[in-house]
């Protein structure tokens, strides 16, 4: 875009030194390196806000702490909205549209099925999928890493939490991956409803059934004393696939590519594997993956800048978790860094599958989704508006599959 289109493209309430052409799904440049571009940004910003006129026209907040702060003030801004452009199908994705207290009430049974016992039960099985993976291409040298395990190991796990057939993985995968990677809203909503289309019938036979499955936990849920419609239902198990159907995969392909990058610190974890636990910590933290959004419920002033009702805020996690003031040196992995808050792909209490909201894209594709109300650090008084703590512990569905993924890989290197 050129100076003139940009002003046009901008809102009449937006100064002109605000204006940036910056796409918040592909900020690097072709073949540049996603996160670097990222912190290039931020480093190089003289604004804690800026205004880009891609998709429809919205603001970006460029801080770590601005980023938690609009993350938790649910006065201010709106989960309503979470991406861009703004999605026109809301009502199917459930809890991930909603503010809080609604919020709590409607993402509260999708938590049953992935406490911290739960997420403890999963791993040796976890690790058991992912050595026989390794196993089975180890005697040709190599491997295609994201078709023969990202996309494997993740979703096989999770298609079996929810007891949906191991078959139908690719034409799932791929629905989940339109609904949050497409930057057109036709398409991305088509997804999702493909996605309803296909748990519509899968629901209905849930609900004669008393499975032990995460889905049929959904179908049977109460909310306030009373059973979930069928509509209700139907937006919780959709909001469920798409959030663990397209985010750890992504993962796994930038923790593996830097392992196989940076071979001493991979042997670090093969000579000392009890390194693993913190050496995830800090891999997610480097790695963070979402680009969410929020909706200005009313006109507002956020750090000398003046917002419009009805604005939209892009707020990526990756500016929290590589923010030089929260992390020096933030792009240099550290095993031996504390890593005692990070905005991950969920928070302490809520460990949806993987996670899901608008993901980052860049040429590596990666993806995620966070949750839409993160916690709040400890030894951070929460504000009135109902801010939480941030989540801490190592204990998530997604935290599981790389630790699994790194103590099979280091088996198979033994």
């Amino acid at each position: 875009m050129n100076v003139d289109t940009l002003e046009v493209a901008a809102s009449t309430h937006v100064l002109h030194e605000l204006i940036v052409d910056l796409d918040v799904y592909n900020p690097a440049a072709p073949g540049g390196d996603f996160h670097a571009a990222w912190v290039r940004i931020q480093k190089t910003a003289e604004r804690p806000l800026v205004w880009s006129p891609r998709y429809g026209g919205h603001w970006i907040a460029l801080g770590g702490e601005d980023i938690l702060n609009i993350y938790s003030d649910h006065e201010r801004f709106s989960s309503v909205a979470n991406t861009v452009p703004p999605s026109t199908s809301r009502k199917l994705l459930g809890a991930l549209h909603m503010d809080p207290p609604q919020h709590a009430t409607f993402r509260a049974f999708l938590n049953d099925g992935l406490s911290p016992k739960v997420v403890r039960g999963l791993e040796p099985g976890v690790r058991t999928l992912a050595i026989e993976l390794i196993d089975s291409f180890k005697p040709r040298g190599g491997c295609e890493f994201i078709g023969e395990f990202a996309n494997v190991l993740p979703l096989t796990v999770f298609l079996n939490l929810v007891d949906l057939p191991l078959a139908d993985r690719n034409m799932l995968a791929g629905w989940a991956s339109a609904a949050t990677h497409e930057t057109g809203v036709q398409k991305r909503d088509a997804a999702s409803r493909a996605i309803r289309d296909y748990l519509v019938p899968v629901i209905l036979e849930r609900r004669r059934g008393l499975g032990e499955d995460m889905l049929s936990r959904i179908v049977h849920a109460k909310v306030d004393g009373r059973s979930l419609t069928n509509d209700e239902a139907v937006a919780g198990c959709t909001h469920l696939l798409i959030a663990g159907l397209d985010t750890v995969s992504s993962m796994l392909g930038f923790v593996m590519r830097f392992l196989a990058r940076n071979p001493d610190h991979r042997l670090l974890l093969i000579r000392e594997p009890e390194r693993i636990p913190s050496a995830v910590k800090e891999l997610i933290r480097r790695f963070p993956l979402v680009v969410m959004a929020r909706e200005v419920r009313a006109d507002t002033d956020f750090q000398g800048v003046t917002l419009k009702g009805g604005d939209m805020i892009v707020i990526p996690t990756i500016l929290f978790n590589l923010d030089e003031r929260q992390y020096p040196d933030s792009l240099a992995v550290e095993w031996d860094r504390p890593v005692p808050r990070h905005m991950q792909l969920r928070r302490r209490r809520t460990p949806l599958p993987w996670g899901s909201a608008r993901p980052a894209r860049g040429g590596d594709r990666p993806g995620g989704m966070a949750d839409p109300h993160p916690r709040v650090p400890r030894g951070r008084k929460p504000a009135d508006h109902g801010e939480r703590r941030h989540c801490r512990n190592n204990r998530s569905p997604a935290s599981a599959l790389v630790k699994a993924a790194l103590h099979s890989c280091n088996s198979a290197s033994a």
